[in-house]
């Protein structure tokens, strides 16, 4: 057995697995031919280059070993056309390889027995370096970010480069993520600025790198954008944090304003005094004294730690923003004048709320009506009162954190139907600042009706996060409902025959009336929602930590240019028909999800066109905007409805849009079954259309992934019946069955018998209230695959 190892730039050990086209060493080029299953190390600053092949990982007890010495680790070098094969928990690279590429490659790092690759998808062709540590990230460092409650303890990544890169983390059961998350959803990327560990924005991989769907014991999280690696070496998989930013102590070494900044621009450490007008743009400071005004337009914001004192006043554009961080400081005098969106029309509704301290109703008289610039714009004003008895009242008084409906008065620009034009609304006072709680209640005889939801608005003059007000407040079932009205009022001034609210959870969004966008969780300043109370005398708080210094452009509008970085399996159905009728619902599968109601990722039905779609909860029939499910399989069934106002005939289209994903990817078809008429129709070869004078179409549609009328031998579901009732497992078939099999939601078995060739089984059930999948194979070798929901 021949050995070359490569170490100091000359050639001594060589074994391996393979045939290179060209391997090319610091000092030497050479054509070589390796051995099966025989070791390569590479010592300290040599390399290996593998410019356009396979590298072959053996079966046998062969490994490539690279020197992991600081600043002189050896590596293995691939070029951009370069690919490896038979990576595994026994077969990887233990130490350092570089790229060369801009396409995404997957790293075959590991240590110790563990295969942990990397996928970094570089920015340019600069080398990136990365091997793999099986050892506890507090070894770099043990400082967290507020962002961040906790890191691995098992395992980091060292990944270096001068450029910038998309990555990609995996874990394993013997990752032991259940010691820092209870699921995937608290899970992020985090990596080392060289003091502390911080959050690198990412999402969780509905499919994960590694194969199948991502979950607690295997997958793989991207980051949503490009990493900076000089700021960044060291990553590992951690837990988010309360994403509420450090309270910093101040530097007292105060900037001042004086026409230019002295003696240096501040930092979120340094007081300021601003002396003369300010419109410089955006800064941070730890405290601010305004003896002079300071200007800032759409965009532009200014983070305070602590308090705000001085004479002067902030004058905001619509998208500026203002951020304190500590709660019980004095807060600045603001000036934000409000934009609202472009295409308004006379009697338009719009969803307001106060960013500014006390009674805000008397400054309403001065909304102007867009480039006519005419105050008094509104006619009329109300507000939503919850629980029994509650809906539309008169507005009298304005409340922090409580929104408020104001409606366009018919006058110039707004004289016609069609006219459009943009309002603008004052806002002058002090801001608000700190933890605001609102009181919230429900309708306790309709727990699902329109007045168990509450109207509340964002109280600050910065956007706030809406994962976070949606993740801290658990008495509202996890819905944000924001009013856009994409048809014309009826003249009347009460009511639209086609309107709708953007729903929005963490599964996605669903838009009214055909807006090709997505709404990208951040609520603008002055933005009132609607939410669903779970509470008959409960409350809701907002929080500094929710505040943004960015992303306050989305007010009553979705934002065309918003885009997920990391698909997930899902697609939208949109619904069509006469009289300007619109309906969308979303279908989302991610492994945070269950077959049940998932607070935060599913959305009941909220809107008043005269025709709706909706997806069927089939735990209570309750109709969804937003159908969350656990990690996709091909025999789900996804059962649809659709809602009338009235008997007359009318016909209706119904067509996929927004696929993402495994839907996206060519391999899965999404069929629209219609029960009525027996048909599977694949919604990728257009549109499906049909006709109803029903007020009730619930059981004529459903959303299959295989097309029954090709009489797939393999599955069988009508021929068997199970359900469980009192901890007991019941099975009725029409022909034998010969073996069933349990599993819970994320796909694991719980429970696996043989029957010797009997029609009907029973067995005792004492699993958690959950949903449950049977596969029961028959004697005929078909297979059903039935869902089952353990009630108790």
């Amino acid at each position: 057995m021949k050995t070359i190892t490569i170490k100091n730039k000359k050639i001594s050990v060589l074994q391996k697995w393979m045939i290179f086209s060209l391997i090319v060493f610091s000092v030497n080029t050479s054509i070589a031919q390796f051995q099966n299953n025989e070791p390569l190390y590479i010592g300290d600053n040599g390399y290996v280059y593998i410019g356009s092949d396979n590298y072959y990982f053996g079966a046998g007890n062969g490994q490539t070993i690279t020197s992991r010495t600081n600043a002189t680790y050896g590596k293995l070098i691939f070029a951009s056309a370069a690919s490896t094969i038979g990576a595994s928990d026994t077969h990887y690279l233990d130490g350092y390889a570089s790229v060369l590429t801009t396409t995404p490659f997957i790293f075959p790092i590991g240590q110790s027995g563990v295969y942990a690759p990397a996928r970094i998808t570089p920015s340019s062709t600069t080398p990136i370096d990365a091997a793999y540590y099986r050892s506890s990230a507090s070894t770099i460092g043990n400082t967290l970010d507020p962002t961040v409650s906790a890191i691995s303890t098992i395992e980091y990544w060292n990944i270096l480069g001068a450029n910038s890169a998309v990555l990609s983390l995996t874990w394993r059961a013997t990752s032991l993520l259940t010691n820092i998350v209870s699921s995937t959803s608290e899970l992020i990327i985090v990596g080392y600025d060289g003091t502390k560990w911080v959050e690198i924005p990412s999402t969780v991989d509905a499919t994960s790198i590694l194969g199948g769907s991502s979950s607690l014991t295997s997958g793989s999280i991207t980051s949503t954008g490009t990493v900076n690696l000089s700021t960044y070496t060291y990553f590992s998989l951690g837990a988010k944090g309360d994403s509420c930013a450090s309270l910093i102590a101040s530097s007292g070494n105060t900037k001042t304003w004086n026409g230019s900044w002295l003696p240096s621009v501040p930092t979120l450490a340094d007081p300021v005094v601003i002396n003369t007008a300010y419109s410089g743009g955006s800064f941070s400071c730890n405290s601010l004294v305004l003896n002079a005004n300071v200007t800032l337009t759409n965009g532009q914001s200014i983070e305070i730690v602590n308090g705000v004192t001085g004479t002067g006043r902030i004058i905001m554009s619509s998208e500026a923003s203002v951020v304190q961080r500590a709660s019980g400081v004095s807060a600045p005098n603001i000036e934000l004048t409000k934009k609202s969106r472009d295409v308004m029309r006379r009697f338009d509704y719009i969803y307001w709320g106060t960013p500014i301290a006390g009674n805000f109703l008397s400054q309403l008289s001065g909304a102007q009506a867009g480039t006519a610039t005419l105050a008094n714009a509104f006619d009329l004003r109300y507000k939503y009162v919850s629980g029994a008895g509650g809906g539309w009242q008169n507005l009298n008084a304005i409340e922090t954190g409580k929104g408020y409906i104001t409606r366009i008065k018919s006058q110039a620009p707004f004289t016609n139907a069609t006219n459009t034009d943009y309002i603008n609304l004052k806002f002058t006072g002090v801001a608000n600042n700190g933890s605001i709680s609102v009181p919230i209640t429900n309708n306790l005889a309709s727990p699902n009706g329109g007045t168990s939801h509450v109207l509340l608005a964002n109280p600050y003059p910065s956007a706030i996060d809406a994962e976070k007000f949606l993740t801290d407040n658990t008495d509202i079932d996890g819905v944000l409902y924001i009013w856009t009205a994409g048809t014309v009022n009826n003249g009347t001034g009460q009511l639209y025959t086609q309107a709708d609210y953007i729903a929005y959870t963490l599964a996605g969004s669903v838009a009214p009336n055909g807006i090709p966008a997505i709404f990208n969780g951040k609520i603008a300043s002055g933005q009132g929602f609607k939410v669903k109370s779970l509470s008959n005398a409960g409350s809701v708080t907002f929080t500094n930590c929710m505040r943004l210094t960015s992303d306050n452009n989305q007010f009553y509008r979705l934002n065309p240019s918003n885009t997920i970085a990391a698909p997930r399996d899902r697609f939208k159905l949109n619904m069509t028909g006469s009289n300007a009728v619109f309906s969308q619902i979303l279908v989302s599968y991610m492994p945070e999800a269950t077959l049940g109601y998932d607070r935060m990722y599913d959305a009941g039905r909220n809107s008043v066109s005269t025709a709706q779609l909706y997806s069927v909860f089939e735990g209570d029939g309750r109709k969804l905007a937003i159908n969350a499910r656990p990690s996709f399989f091909v025999t789900d069934v996804v059962p649809l409805g659709v809602s009338k106002s009235d008997a007359t005939n009318e016909n209706f289209t119904i067509s996929i849009t927004e696929k993402e994903g495994i839907f996206n990817s060519g391999t899965v078809s999404v069929f629209l079954h219609d029960i009525q008429q027996g048909t599977y129709f694949d919604l990728s070869n257009g549109d499906y259309t049909f006709s109803t004078n029903t007020t009730s179409l619930q059981g004529r549609f459903e959303i299959v992934y295989q097309n029954g009328a090709l009489a797939n031998v393999e599955f069988d579901n009508a021929a068997v019946n199970a359900n469980i009732k009192n901890q007991v497992l019941t099975i009725k078939a029409t022909v034998a069955m010969t073996n069933v099999q349990i599993f819970d939601i994320t796909g694991k078995k719980i429970y696996d018998s043989r029957i010797e060739n009997a029609t009907e089984f029973t067995a005792p059930f004492n699993n958690p209230q959950a949903v449950y999948i049977a596969k029961v194979k028959l004697d005929n070798g078909k297979i059903a695959n039935i869902k089952l929901i353990n009630e108790k």
